[in-house]
């Protein structure tokens, strides 16, 4: 499950020339360039996105845990994840920059502990929908996004015949 990325620098771009471009697994986070021939991909992104639907919970980053009904965190809905990041929407207006703590609990792990994200930066916002990107997950945490990523990109995987 492999994406085309996005180019970095003079020497990708001088590498376009010779029909080799960047890629990044979507499940291992590796980059590496490669040749390719005919159309591209649209690689504003390194990370596809999946459609989701999971509640989530947030707040300032701080040592307790982020949880449901706690008084000063805030509560939001994650429609499309990846392993770096999602998209959420919260009526709680978030700027650009600011860091939070997030936490949900995906509905394939339904009475599992939730996943926490320790740091997760705004990155984009506007109307109640803002991008985040995940900076800090614990490895358990992220072994789970993982199977998650790869169970919702396996079943978008059309069989070549």
């Amino acid at each position: 499950m492999v994406r085309e990325a996005a180019r970095h620098g003079a020497w990708e771009r001088l590498l376009r020339g010779l029909c080799i471009h960047p890629f990044r697994c979507q499940l291992c986070d590796c980059r590496f360039l490669a040749s390719r021939v005919g159309p591209g991909t649209n690689a504003h992104r390194d990370y596809e996105r999946v459609l989701v639907r999971y509640p989530a919970f947030f707040s300032a980053p701080s040592d307790e845990p982020v949880s449901p009904g706690r008084t000063q965190g805030s509560e939001g809905v994650i429609v499309n994840l990846s392993i770096r990041g999602c998209l959420m929407r919260s009526e709680v207006p978030l700027s650009r920059g600011t860091v939070l703590r997030l936490a949900f609990t995906p509905t394939e792990y339904r009475g599992s502990r939730p996943i926490t994200i320790e740091q997760a930066v705004v990155r984009s916002g506007e109307d109640g929908t803002f991008g985040l990107e995940f900076r800090r997950v614990h490895e358990g945490d992220e072994t789970i996004l993982r199977e998650i990523i790869r169970s919702r990109l396996h079943h978008r995987v059309m069989p070549v015949s």
